[in-house]
């Protein structure tokens, strides 16, 4: 499957679930897989910092 083709239907699934694109972002933050979209790198980064923040909260 080409990356353009992917790229299509990961773009079309979002749009029918809108949780597709944290799903993405949760799967790619995990594995350290880069990304083409600047939507799903802010996702990470949102993602890895609440985390952080959620674990400092606890400890404390």
């Amino acid at each position: 499957m080409s990356e353009e083709k992917r790229e299509r239907l990961k773009s079309r699934e979002q749009r029918k679930n809108p949780g597709a694109a944290l799903n993405n972002g949760w799967a790619q933050a995990m594995t350290g897989s880069p990304s083409s979209g600047c939507l799903v790198n802010v996702l990470s980064i949102v993602i890895i910092v609440g985390v952080i923040l959620i674990i400092r909260a606890c400890s404390q």
